[in-house]
């Protein structure tokens, strides 16, 4: 069964490599695009993991030659294009992909029979990992000691067990962890097995299963006994999802929803649910073949074609500010005085709910106050402490006198009104509660 979880770290190489960097562009004979067409029908009855819809594939490629609707589409870019096309439209499967590549297509033929790809595709595919910081792009700690991870791709387990380890150990003492998974198109299934095993216990779970066609068998997924880091089985979680989201980033969604170990913010996923490999067609075009599909132990199926529905359904764009409102909130109900989750509710609430104020307003709050300088320009409030730095931070209304300053996540500002509604003071405010005045009048210098 390895090889077939090694055809899936191919991906990234063999079929969704950069294919505008061909030195030169070929142009196919009839008799190229008519082997070629018949290449790919024998893969899909060879390999597709369903057998009757392979043969409709096969049947309507010819169908579609005999009918002359590639005559016309001598580049083979093009050609790939409608190929794909038309696969799609007899398999909606999402995963079969047909892209000219020849170098890459020559050296998976040279490679054929061998389970593992060659030294070279190898060493390439480590370096692009690498480089990639295998899928962590961001890590980070949100108001109300909120664990963020961006992860873009589902990279090598094998390599990748050090940054997932130094990853989840920075956010072990977050409140609560969101996983971006908006722009990630899937990867390794190995992968999501060891990121899953972090969020239960020692008690394996299990998790997903793929079966394959070729050899008829059904690998089983479960949570690892063993991590490099720290579980984190009851810390909330909260997965971020949209169109984008595909494959095994899908898997891992799909497993922490029916597992009811995650809540899923955002849109439904793409709707990718069977796992392949590579394949070389006349040594000119390189071609995804969905081998296998999953099936989960609870509902006894998959996302394929239907995506993974979020419990909270809401724009991508809103989804991040969304999922960290809900967990604290969510966290606040246990924890109910806790001031750090107060102020970060407050701007987010704000953030969704943007307060106006008018220019009139605006332009009353301005002027000095003692160690403090509000600055009325082009429709904005700005913030200056003249004694420590000339710089100007914008100030964003969260109610009608408090505001959030610029670049400086713990400390907020609100303008104390006299009887007859002047402003005569500027108070600071600090999330961990600390608070100072500033009276309105002449700055003083230090």
């Amino acid at each position: 069964m390895k090889k077939y979880i090694l055809n899936l770290s191919l991906v990234a190489l063999a079929v969704f490599t950069s294919f505008a960097c061909q030195a030169q562009t070929q142009k196919l004979s009839k008799s190229q695009k008519q082997k070629v067409v018949a290449s790919i029908g024998q893969l899909m009855k060879d390999y597709y993991v369903f057998p009757k819809v392979a043969d409709q594939m096969a049947a309507y490629l010819e169908k579609q030659q005999k009918n002359k609707a590639y005559d016309k589409a001598n580049d083979p870019r093009d050609f790939g294009r409608l190929l794909t096309r038309d696969l799609l439209k007899i398999s909606k499967d999402k995963h079969i992909r047909v892209r000219f590549n020849p170098k890459r297509a020559k050296q998976m033929s040279s490679n054929k029979g061998k389970h593992k790809p060659s030294p070279e595709a190898i060493k390439v595919a480590e370096a692009k990992d690498r480089s990639q910081n295998y899928g962590f792009k961001k890590v980070e700690i949100l108001p109300g000691n909120v664990g963020y991870i961006n992860l873009t791709g589902f990279f090598r387990k094998d390599k990748a067990e050090a940054t997932v380890a130094s990853a989840m150990g920075f956010l072990a003492n977050t409140e609560g962890i969101i996983i971006d998974l908006r722009q990630n198109g899937g990867g390794s299934p190995a992968m999501v097995q060891l990121i899953c095993s972090y969020f239960f216990g020692e008690k394996p779970v299990h998790l997903n299963s793929l079966y394959w066609r070729k050899v008829n068998r059904t690998q089983e997924f479960w949570t690892l006994k063993e991590i490099k880091g720290q579980r984190m089985p009851d810390k909330p979680l909260y997965i971020l999802t949209s169109g984008n989201t595909f494959s095994a980033a899908e898997e891992f969604s799909y497993n922490m929803q029916n597992l009811q170990r995650a809540t899923l913010v955002g849109e439904t996923t793409g709707g990718g649910a069977n796992p392949g490999g590579g394949f070389s067609v006349e040594n000119t075009f390189v071609m995804f073949v969905p081998t296998g599909r999953a099936i989960n132990p609870i509902t006894k199926t998959n996302w394929e074609g239907v995506g993974v529905v979020p419990h909270i359904k809401t724009p991508a764009s809103r989804a991040l500010d969304k999922a960290h409102l809900e967990l604290i909130k969510a966290v606040k109900a246990k924890k109910p005085k806790t001031a750090s989750l107060d102020w970060a509710i407050q701007g987010l609430e704000a953030k969704a709910h943007p307060v106006k104020l008018d220019k009139a307003t605006l332009k009353a709050y301005a002027g000095d106050y003692t160690n403090r300088r509000i600055i009325f320009k082009a429709g904005n409030l700005y913030y200056q402490r003249p004694s420590i730095s000339k710089k100007m931070r914008k100030l964003t209304p969260l109610t009608q006198t408090l505001f959030a300053v610029e670049g400086i996540d713990y400390f907020r500002i609100t303008f104390k009104k006299d009887a007859k509604g002047n402003a005569i003071a500027v108070q600071g405010l600090y999330e961990q509660g600390n608070r100072d005045l500033s009276k309105k009048g002449n700055i003083v210098s230090k």
